[in-house]
């Protein structure tokens, strides 16, 4: 990268690039992995840009983490499109649908890269996800595209957002970018009507956390995330000796408690935007396999995922430092089983402590893989608004097995769904 520049400053602080350029210029090298880089510092915009030739600095290679099956499209199928909407894989690394998948993955990363420039940045983003003109135009997912952008041209946060916008009058749907979004639709506009509330139902029981003799802040920091994934459903949560159990209320409304439970606490989020259309259907298209469903028509939307990761880039910039917030003292222990799998350093449906062992000898610098026959790595991760939560009975090193994430592996019979840490679910149809 070349750094030096014979602009003169007039006695004001050096024209070179700061913290933001050189994490765009990170984020850059992350997403392109396998591939020489050159980038320089534009002197007249105050940008790192990508150019096509060498420069005087060394190229930047990041390799690929493991060898892995491509994800060659994302399609997404809303009720009220006259068509489907397709990405393609190599533009993209991630696609998040739901408000609570965005809070979690995309907001954090975005408000560390853009340091002082975050709160002006971030209001931007916000503005197009959260207010949008719902009668004319409605954004129903971010992809997050840092791919092939650093052939040429200045590096901007800017160019990584586009939205999937569903455009009432053409029923249409399109990915805009983020300036071409704020052209097109000023923000301000009436943001168009509530959906309708939802009808009774009765209260489900879910799976509970293992809390010990009282609640810590990891399982208050897990009921935390479980409330945000089930927006608009009111949760109990009930204490029955030492786990902590929620209980799913169909609308936000909270209606009677669990009965004849200890009530320890409840909480409800409400969508910012109850217009926001849910895909219908998403589905998924890797080398050497058919299609695969990951969303499927007339499903519980509390139990399909609500995004999706495929690159190594977004693995490692957003679900990754997610574990580690989220996790507290238990964070080393899931972040060596994320990218060990990630990495096909042990086999996705490896389900014990021991696993995270071996994955940590394989992520020490120097040490290699681990030996035996190559494991076929993962080649996308989702996430899950809710799980079912299961106690770990053999006492292993976390008394909750992490089932909300999920990593999609490409075996001999299909498309393979494993959780994080726990057993491997059915393989579902599609």
């Amino acid at each position: 990268m070349t750094m030096q520049t014979d602009e003169p400053n007039d006695g004001g602080p050096p024209n070179a690039p700061g913290y933001r350029e050189f994490r765009t210029t990170a984020a850059w090298a992350s997403a392109n992995r396998g591939v020489f880089l050159n980038f320089e510092y534009n002197d007249a915009t105050g940008r790192m840009r990508g150019v096509s030739t060498p420069t005087v600095a060394p190229a930047l290679l990041t390799p690929p983490n493991a060898a892995r099956p491509a994800l060659q499209t994302v399609v997404l199928t809303y009720p009220a499109a006259g068509g489907p909407l397709t990405l393609e894989g190599v533009d993209y690394s991630a696609l998040l649908w739901s408000e609570s998948a965005v809070e979690k993955f995309l907001f954090p990363h975005y408000a560390s890269s853009e340091a002082d420039n975050a709160a002006r940045f971030m209001g931007r983003v916000s503005n197009a996800w959260y207010g949008y003109p719902g009668r004319v135009v409605q954004v129903c997912a971010i992809a997050m595209r840092h791919r092939g952008a650093a052939g040429g041209g200045d590096l901007s946060l800017d160019a990584t957002v586009e939205l999937v916008c569903l455009h009432q009058a053409r029923r249409e749907l399109t990915v805009m970018s983020l300036g071409d979004f704020e052209t097109t639709y000023p923000s301000g506009a009436a943001r168009g009507a509530p959906a309708a509330p939802g009808g009774e139902g009765e209260l489900v029981e879910c799976r509970g956390w293992k809390v010990g003799p009282q609640v810590d802040s990891i399982a208050a920091r897990e009921a935390a995330e479980f409330v945000s994934g089930l927006r608009g459903r009111y949760v109990w949560l009930t204490l029955d000796g030492s786990e902590l159990i929620p209980w799913i209320c169909p609308t936000e409304q909270p209606g009677d408690p669990p009965k004849e439970r200890r009530v320890f606490a409840s909480g409800v989020a409400t969508p910012v935007r109850s217009d926001r259309p849910a895909p219908r259907i998403v589905t998924v298209q890797v080398d050497g396999q058919t299609e695969h469903t990951i969303v499927a028509e007339g499903a519980d939307p509390t139990l399909v995922p609500d995004s999706i990761f495929w690159s190594d880039g977004a693995v490692e910039k957003l679900v990754l430092p997610y574990y580690a917030s989220v996790k507290g003292r238990d964070a080393p222990f899931f972040a060596c089983l994320l990218m060990g799998k990630w990495d096909g350093l042990i086999g996705a449906d490896c389900a014990n402590s021991e696993c995270a062992l071996t994955a940590l000898r394989g992520l020490i610098p120097g040490e290699g893989r681990p030996a035996g026959d190559p494991i076929t790595a993962p080649f996308a991760v989702t996430h899950l608004p809710r799980s079912e939560y299961v106690s770990d009975a053999g006492g292993g090193f976390s008394a909750v097995l992490e089932h909300r994430t999920r990593l999609l592996v490409a075996g001999p019979d299909g498309i393979e769904d494993h959780p994080l840490y726990g057993h491997p679910a059915p393989r579902p149809a599609g």
